[in-house]
């Protein structure tokens, strides 16, 4: 069954700095380096406030690092990087040693723990509004970005994204990006006919503004969707209302909760203290940004995780009441790399 989404705008500067969004850390202050992707992509505009809420309220600096999680995963086993925001594809992957990750560290995949699952993000292949494509089955033949290189859950979204309208790598002309932006980049110039879309990225506003955003309906049936979780198996199908950019009628995209993910051994008191705050001061996030609306402690601890939970994060959610015994129950399942 798919979930329905009304999507809320985003606003225009997603790369604000920290210094912007709250008052200045204090000298003494603990540092934590916290992964986001690369600037006008969704995740580095909710890294940025997520990392503004933390530094406001505790002793605790957050620098955000934009890189992809491909690049940050390594860093938590120098713990050079400490926390990061991912796609749950990309990281059962880098946990699994699976896919785009086969045989990293030495096939013991990397060191990976959830401290909290948070707003669903929508996604599909975009196209120019004035393109004759108006549904996945019609990006047969056409040039579709489906390479991003370090950017790993784009290109799995892309795959996952060409499953569900039937198709493969092989039924397309393949293009190579960079990443996410970029992608969306080779769209506007002309060098693509469609890249993977992020519902409320920046990038997709200045396609829209340039040429105009068509984000592809994706099939929400069991079948379609099978294929689709073969090559991404946190997908869900996202329905979303007509209004958001990309989106001129109801549609059904691709959907996952975005999360949170720490190096394992970062200590409790820190994993204690960034739920904390967040978990007191989630409505002010909807202010820094509006998709942040739906970071919501409800949300937190779930089911869908894919990667098992940091101890502290467990201990915590236990103390606020909403560790169900199915939420146990999956993460006893998930301990260890399949």
């Amino acid at each position: 069954m798919s979930k329905k989404f009304r999507f809320m705008p985003a606003v225009a500067a997603l790369g604000l700095s920290i210094s912007l969004f709250g008052a200045a850390p204090k000298a003494d202050a603990q540092i934590v380096v916290m992964g986001g992707n690369p600037e006008g992509s969704l995740f580095y505009a909710k890294s940025q406030a997520l990392a503004s809420t933390i530094s406001k309220y505790t002793d605790v600096r957050v620098d955000v690092l934009p890189q992809s999680s491909t690049v940050y995963f390594p860093m938590f086993m120098t713990q050079e990087v400490d926390v990061g925001l991912s796609s749950p594809l990309e990281a059962y992957s880098a946990f699994n040693a699976e896919g785009l990750y086969e045989g990293v560290n030495d096939g013991e995949g990397y060191p990976l723990s959830t401290l909290m699952l948070g707003s669903p993000i929508g996604l599909s292949i975009v196209v120019r509004a004035d393109s004759d494509i108006e549904t996945l089955q019609d990006l047969k033949g056409k040039r579709v970005v489906m390479d991003y290189g370090a950017f790993a859950s784009s290109s799995i979204t892309a795959e996952a994204a060409l499953a569900n309208g039937g198709l493969t790598a092989e039924d397309v002309q393949v293009v190579s990006a960079s990443s996410y932006p970029e992608g969306v980049n080779a769209v506007i110039e002309g060098r693509a006919d469609g890249a993977v879309g992020s519902l409320g990225s920046g990038i997709l506003q200045q396609l829209n503004a340039s040429n105009g955003a068509r984000l592809l309906s994706v099939d929400p049936s069991d079948e379609a969707m099978a294929r689709t979780q073969e090559a991404g198996p946190a997908f869900v199908p996202l329905e979303v209302e007509a209004g958001p950019v990309g989106v001129n009628e109801d549609s059904h995209l691709l959907g996952y909760a975005i999360t949170l993910y720490a190096r394992p051994d970062l200590s409790d008191e820190t994993v204690r203290t960034i739920l904390q705050t967040i978990w007191d001061n989630h409505e002010e996030l909807a202010t820094i940004h509006p998709s942040l609306a739906t970071w919501t402690p409800d949300r937190f601890a779930s089911t869908q995780t894919q990667v098992p939970y940091h101890p502290a994060a467990v201990e915590f959610y236990k103390e606020k009441g909403v560790w169900t015994d199915e939420i146990d129950a999956r993460n006893s399942e998930i301990s260890v790399p399949q």
